[in-house]
């Protein structure tokens, strides 16, 4: 682990495309800006451990409770049907 010490204003960078600049300190609590590319994900630490929780989960759906999901977002969402009997003709 890299450990650094910085002022406020004062600027980390990460290759080419990445910067992380230090932008107040105020009882214990550093604010840090982090200027990187949309397509580089960016999170809070236990943000990312709850991404990588639900998608661990994800991929013990068996097929038939998928089946069962996308059957009952089917019926909810079906078009209704007119009724014949109330047509006027």
């Amino acid at each position: 682990m890299l450990v650094l010490s910085r002022k406020i204003g004062e600027v980390i960078t990460i290759g080419n495309t990445i910067k992380i600049t230090i932008l107040s300190y105020d009882r214990g609590i550093v604010r840090v800006g982090i200027e990187a590319p949309k397509d580089i994900p960016v999170h809070r630490k236990e943000v990312y451990d709850r991404i990588i929780e639900l998608n661990r989960q994800a991929t013990q759906v068996t097929p038939d409770a998928l089946r069962n999901a996308l059957g009952s977002l089917q019926q909810t969402h079906a078009p209704k049907q007119p009724n014949k009997e109330a047509t006027p003709l």
